[in-house]
């Protein structure tokens, strides 16, 4: 019998087990993936997530003081720090730290299905081994196994992301800030360009419906001239949180809660926000996840409806777009994770 049993080796599950260690219960965390930092992502955060780990140059590619966001032709500049993550790097150091804190983890062993009684939850895995904690975290990913198996709301807002890599090193000298590019081919969310250390990443994200490795390849070939690349790598990505991310011994946090923004997708810096209040405030052995869920909400769910009319926004005209635009590129210092309060109370 685990205290705490997290299901999803990520960043979120990893960070949130440690927590939970360093408070002295036993903690095992089961991974499905073979190994750790494997999923596609940009990895492009603000200085918030050095409140959550120390700052170290093994997982950091680039830091940006600004970004340029285009609606179709036209640019605009904005400022504000900017940290870009190696991921696999990222998850690798949150993972040997965990390691070395003494937490369990199990990789290559899939949750097929979770159980939750009055005393203990039950975890069985694909090779039929049995897990029993005393309260079950799901950090598994938008298509939560926990949240399935346990009737949470089915998560809805979904986009996917593609991603592909350009190792271009005379483009990427001339590359010196992350670009977003909106446009009516980008129906509801955007495409991007993010110079890395060594290569350029593109990518685009939108709801499944309209085929966004077809319409980023289309996109690549017409703007850059790009024709040849051919790894194209896909994640969905939740931008909203569900409605009810508890039960009774079980919780979600991260991407499996939708903890993301809803104007970028991100969910590194809400995900940790999350996973440092459930590990400071959650006992294991008398379980009362009412405080966790009020707690996060009310930190972050004024800056996520306010993230989230401004993703809306993405359909307007250009015309509007642009007008807002230009008021937001006189801001000096935006905070993409505290946006609101960067653009109103600076």
């Amino acid at each position: 019998m685990y205290d705490v049993i997290v299901i999803g080796a990520g960043p979120i599950g990893l960070y949130l087990a440690t927590k939970f260690k360093e408070r002295g219960y036993s903690v095992l965390v089961l991974e499905k993936k073979e190994r750790i930092g494997e999923k596609p992502c940009t990895g492009l955060v603000s200085p918030h997530i050095f409140s959550f780990v120390p700052k170290e140059d093994f997982y950091i590619e680039r830091e940006f003081s600004r970004a340029i966001i285009w609606i179709e032709d036209k640019p605009f500049r904005f400022f504000g720090r900017a940290v870009l993550l190696n991921r696999q790097r990222f998850d690798q150091y949150l993972f040997e730290k965990a390691k070395a804190k003494g937490v369990e983890i199990v990789l290559k062993q899939s949750a097929l299905k979770v159980e939750e009684t009055k005393d203990f939850v039950s975890v069985i895995t694909k090779d039929k081994k049995i897990f029993k904690g005393k309260i079950v975290a799901g950090c598994d990913g938008a298509l939560s196994t926990v949240g399935q198996q346990l009737g949470f709301p089915f998560q809805k807002r979904l986009l996917l992301g593609v991603i592909t890599y350009l190792p271009n090193k005379k483009l990427l000298q001339q590359q010196e800030a992350p670009e977003l590019f909106f446009s009516k081919e980008f129906p509801g969310f955007f495409a991007w360009q993010v110079p890395r250390s060594n290569c350029i990443e593109y990518g685009l994200a939108l709801e499944v419906k309209y085929k966004p490795k077809e319409r980023l390849i289309r996109f690549l070939r017409d703007k850059f001239k790009i024709t040849n690349l051919k790894d194209f790598r896909i994640s969905l990505i939740p931008f909203y949180p569900l409605k009810k991310t508890i039960k009774e011994r079980v919780f979600l946090c991260g991407d499996a809660a939708g903890q993301n923004k809803p104007y970028t997708g991100g969910g590194l810096v809400y995900g940790l926000t999350c996973a440092q209040i459930a590990s400071d405030i959650i006992d294991p052995d008398a379980p009362d996840f009412e405080i966790y869920e009020k707690k996060w909400r009310k930190i972050l769910q004024r800056e996520i409806f306010f993230e989230d009319l401004i993703r809306r926004c993405y359909r307007l005209p250009n015309l509007i777009k642009r007008i807002a635009l230009r008021f937001l590129s006189q801001k000096k210092n935006l905070d993409q994770d505290r946006l609101l309060n960067s653009i109103f109370f600076q």
